[in-house]
C-alpha cells in the first residue's frame, strides 16, 4: 500500500523503511544486496521482529561480518581450513583429518558456524570426556583443529569471537 506522497505503508498504515515490505499474507520481509550483488531476504511475522533482525544485519555489515554466512557450517569452514593449511607434515594433517572426521564431523560439525557459542564447545568437550569417548590428550588434539578452524572463521569475517578460546583449560 502507498500514499500519494510516496510513503510506503503496511496494512496497519505504518510507514515502511527502505527494503521493507509486507506480503499479501501479512508476513514482513527485508531485502538487501551484498557487495557481490547477491540479493538476500529475511522474514518475520511482525514489523518489530523484522526491524530487530534488520538492525543485526546492519551491525554485522558495519563490523565487516558477512551476512550470507547464516548457512555455513563448521564442516564447511574445516574444508576451507584444510585447503589453506600449509607447513604441516603429511602425517600430522592426516591425523587432524582423522580426528575431525571421527569425532567432530557427524555431530558438532553440522552446527552453523555463526550459532556456535562457548557453552556449545564446552558441552561438546565435556560429553567426549564424560562418555569416555576420548582422553584429555585426544580432546586436546581435537581442540587444536577446532581452534584453528574458528580462528579462520574470525579472520574471514564469519564470526566476531572464537568460541574455543580457553575452553580446554577448564576441562583440564
Amino acid at each position: 500500500m502507498s500514499t500519494k506522497k510516496g510513503r510506503r505503508l503496511d496494512k496497519d498504515r505504518v510507514t515502511l523503511r527502505k527494503g521493507e515490505s509486507q506480503r499479501a499474507d501479512g508476513i514482513y520481509d527485508y531485502r538487501w544486496s551484498t557487495p557481490d550483488g547477491k540479493r538476500h531476504t529475511i522474514y518475520a511475522g511482525t514489523l518489530e521482529a523484522l526491524r530487530e533482525k534488520e538492525e543485526q544485519i546492519i551491525i554485522d555489515k558495519r563490523d565487516g561480518i558477512k551476512t550470507e554466512i547464516r548457512l555455513v557450517t563448521v564442516n564447511d569452514v574445516f574444508e576451507l581450513w584444510c585447503d589453506l593449511k600449509r607447513g604441516l607434515k603429511d602425517n600430522t594433517i592426516q591425523n587432524y583429518k582423522y580426528m575431525y572426521n571421527m569425532f567432530v564431523r557427524p555431530t558438532f560439525g553440522k552446527l552453523r558456524i555463526a550459532s556456535v557459542k562457548k557453552s556449545d564447545v564446552k558441552r561438546f568437550y565435556n560429553r567426549m570426556a564424560d562418555e569416555k569417548i576420548l582422553k584429555i590428550a585426544a580432546i586436546d588434539n581435537v581442540h587444536t583443529v577446532l581452534h584453528q578452524v574458528f580462528n579462520l572463521a574470525v579472520d574471514d569475517g564469519y564470526i566476531r569471537i572464537n568460541p574455543t578460546d580457553n575452553m580446554l583449560k577448564e576441562l583440564k
